[in-house]
């Protein structure tokens, strides 16, 4: 582990070094803000419902240093969301920060020795709400997640195939895990997948990740990303991370985008809400939101 930390270190001060020469740097720059908005008011609705506010925000950079056969990339993903429905208090409905940075030596015209970082953690604490056995119409508040509770970071050492500007796939046969639980209180109940009152783990394995960015038509853009995670000492009960964002631009300011994530991790124990105890399950979320987007960058 400490050999693939230093090694790691020394191939991030390399690509700065490399990204420091001005000769025959092309540097690429995108980003984007955009915010999201949706109400529903009622007054003496026959049909019935509640009014509703929902709130969000979406925020991505990505910055591309190229020069001559090496290449770093630099990219930041942030998205906070809330709802509010009838008098319930505002309450999270998407939170999310990831941090990506990768060097790649091409020592082929498709093929790249490359080494990365991937950070993922939340802004806000996670509550979930379940109906109060002892005053009816009211719901307890129960902290599950919060800031670096968890938080992971996976440092990956290996090959990148990049056959075209739509595909590409990375294998890492030396990859470390790194979870984080920093609130004491989950710490202390051991959550996902924690020593009861420690505050991180460390796992060892192998790590494979294939990216599918293709645009499908004018103005329709897709996106995939599966990561798969193996640690070696549980070699076989494997991690899954897989991300799907649809865009659909209605014109220079205006967007929808439709998103997707499933999440299965071996040491997270999920309470399926049946009575039970809490098993391992399949994690899935989707995000449907419509509303002006800004570009941070012109190139």
């Amino acid at each position: 582990m400490k050999k693939l930390l230093l090694s790691t270190v020394v191939l991030c001060c390399l690509s700065v070094v490399l990204s420091a020469q001005t000769d025959s740097v092309v540097v690429k720059k995108t980003g984007s803000w955009g915010l999201n908005f949706a109400n529903v008011g009622l007054s003496n609705w026959a049909a019935g419902g509640e009014n509703s506010i929902a709130l969000g925000t979406v925020f991505n950079t990505k910055i591309v240093r190229t020069h001559g056969q090496n290449k770093w990339t630099n990219q930041l993903d942030f998205a906070l969301g809330g709802a509010k429905v009838g008098d319930k208090d505002f309450r999270k409905t998407d939170d999310n920060i990831i941090l990506i940075s990768k060097y790649a030596h091409a020592f082929d015209p498709t093929w790249s020795f490359s080494v990365s970082g991937i950070f993922r953690t939340q802004l806000l604490e996670g509550r979930k709400f379940s109906p109060n056995p002892v005053i009816p119409g009211e719901e307890i508040a129960q902290k599950i997640s919060n800031f670096m509770a968890p938080g992971y970071l996976t440092i990956n050492l290996g090959i990148e195939y990049d056959p075209s500007k739509v595909f590409t796939l990375s294998f890492a046969p030396a990859a470390g895990k790194f979870t984080f639980v920093m609130d004491d209180d989950l710490a202390a109940a051991g959550a996902f997948g924690v020593t009861p009152d420690k505050h991180y783990r460390a796992e060892f394995g192998t790590n494979m990740l294939a990216v599918l960015d293709l645009p499908i038509m004018e103005n329709i853009n897709f996106k995939s990303t599966l990561n798969f995670f193996t640690a070696y000492d549980t070699f076989g009960n494997v991690d899954t991370n897989w991300e799907t964002l649809l865009v659909m631009k209605v014109n220079k300011w205006f967007n929808a985008t439709f998103g997707t994530q499933l999440i299965y991790d071996d040491d997270i124990l999920i309470d399926t809400g049946d009575g039970g105890n809490p098993e391992r399950a399949i994690q899935f979320k989707h995000v449907l939101n419509f509303g002006a987007n800004f570009s941070l960058f012109s190139n």
